[in-house]
């Protein structure tokens, strides 16, 4: 016992540490998985700032919008058709909603760098797009193109300044962003690898705790198994010694009662003594009850190794039951206990052993007369229950308290083990009383209410009427 309590702390210890370690692995991973979505973010910002370049892109942007000026110049000059102009400005323009929109946006807002020359910008190339879209009509003379040439150039002025100085805005806030992220990735690589080993290490006290609690299992499994095996070898060797001291006893004991009987015929009518007369019906109940026993056990042990076997043959269960109460007759009336036997007119045919029956039916009748008051009527009922023969039988005796009923078909077990005199019973015939109709393939079953008396019945297969038709 103070081992079992000493294995179930340890058990309890060893729960409680892998419930810690587990909670700290998950802690782990977690904070694992947000450094690598940080990470992530970050690599994604600077692949942003890589490939699609918003310094570049800016400075395309300068680029154009200085080509625009040039070109625009040369139209007031008239040295160009207006007509390049348009084509100029839309690519300008291009790039000022490259910078604004998608990936590029959202990296500029992350920059945290004055944008306003960009949205300026759009709102002056919004004010000038119908000048620029009446360059391409055919209508326009040249001076009236030079003069609206020279207002958008007067537009345009101050933007390539302006420009300028978000490309240096740009280029700062790039190298800063680049310089961030290697900071950042050194640190970041270092708490990945400290993670990395935490885990490891978590990850192998954690498969240790449960190899070890494995190599525990396997250790009380061999040790409930090699009891189990004790336990089984132990009953073995019980059950056989009772059988070679039942097989041993029965033979004299049918030599003693055989005795008894004779003696009491040939002295019962002159002997005058009562109390020797007494201790002659003492001797002879008490070994026809060890007699029982004897047979009870040797059935039993039979059972338990399959040896026995049963002889199906059709037989008329009115024939059975009759047979069993005649049995039980002489037995019932030593107790003052008397039957009432219910059976059909009608034969009610079976495919059965008939002496197994018969030997259920005289544990179940001489049962009820055991645990019946004398005086009280044991009732026998044989009844169709559609297609199968249902046998009750029914007492008015003590019960069967409700704690007990689990087990009333159990080896040995006992209503009231304490009991002397006639209601002492051995605990063996309800266990062999339900491996016989196991055994034919029937069922057994009762119901019992303490202080009212129990019902105890048996079922068995009746023949079909094709049977009963080819046994005609």
């Amino acid at each position: 016992m103070a081992a079992q309590n000493h294995s179930y702390r340890v058990n309890g210890k060893s729960r409680i540490i892998r419930a810690v370690l587990l909670v700290v692995f998950v802690g782990a991973v977690l904070f694992g998985i947000g450094v690598v979505y940080k990470l992530s973010d970050r690599v994604d910002n600077i692949q942003t700032a890589e490939q699609s370049d918003p310094l570049w892109v800016g400075s395309q942007l300068q680029f154009e919008v200085l080509r625009l000026e040039k070109e625009l110049s040369e139209v007031v000059l008239g040295l160009r058709p207006p007509t390049d102009v348009a084509l100029r400005f839309n690519i300008a323009w291009s790039r000022i909603t490259i910078l604004q929109e998608g990936k590029l946006a959202r990296l500029l807002k992350s920059f945290g760098i004055d944008q306003t020359v960009l949205s300026d910008l759009e709102q002056t190339f919004q004010t000038v797009e119908p000048d620029i879209a009446e360059f391409t009509s055919q209508e326009l003379t040249n001076d009236a193109a030079r003069q609206k040439a020279a207002k958008i150039l007067a537009e345009l002025e101050g933007y390539d300044i302006a420009l300028r100085n978000l490309l240096v805005a740009l280029a700062q806030a790039k190298n800063s962003t680049l310089s961030e992220f290697r900071t950042g990735l050194l640190s970041l690589s270092h708490v990945i690898a400290y993670l990395g080993t935490t885990l490891l290490i978590l990850f192998g006290i954690f498969v240790s705790l449960l190899l070890l609690e494995l190599r525990a299992a396997r250790k009380r499994e061999r040790t409930m198994r090699i009891l189990a095996e004790e336990a089984t070898s132990a009953a073995r060797l019980k059950m056989n010694f009772m059988s070679v001291v039942s097989h041993e006893l029965r033979t004299p004991l049918t030599s003693l009662l055989g005795g008894l009987s004779l003696l009491k015929a040939r002295v019962g009518t002159t002997l005058k003594d009562p109390a020797a007369l007494k201790l002659l019906d003492v001797a002879d109940r008490n070994g026809n009850r060890l007699l029982t026993l004897v047979n009870d056990i040797l059935d039993a042990q039979a059972l338990s190794e399959g040896k026995v076997s049963v002889k199906r043959e059709t037989v008329d269960l009115n024939d059975v039951v009759t047979t069993a109460v005649e049995n039980c007759q002489a037995y019932a009336e030593k107790l003052g206990v008397s039957y009432a036997v219910h059976i059909p007119q009608e034969p009610v045919i079976t495919l059965t052993d008939g002496a197994r029956v018969t030997q259920i039916l005289n544990n179940l009748i001489s049962n009820a007369a055991k645990f019946t008051s004398a005086g009280d009527v044991v009732e026998v009922r044989l009844t169709r229950v559609s297609e199968r023969a249902r046998i009750e039988v029914t007492d008015h005796g003590i019960g069967i308290p409700a704690d007990l009923q689990p087990d009333i078909f159990t080896p040995f077990h006992q209503i009231n083990p304490g009991t002397t005199g006639a209601n002492k019973s051995s605990g063996l015939g309800l266990s062999i009383t339900k491996q016989l109709i196991d055994l034919l393939g029937g069922k057994v079953g009762f119901t019992s209410v303490e202080g009212d008396g129990s019902v105890f019945w048996i079922e068995l297969d009746l023949l079909s009427q094709s049977h009963l038709a080819k046994r005609a």
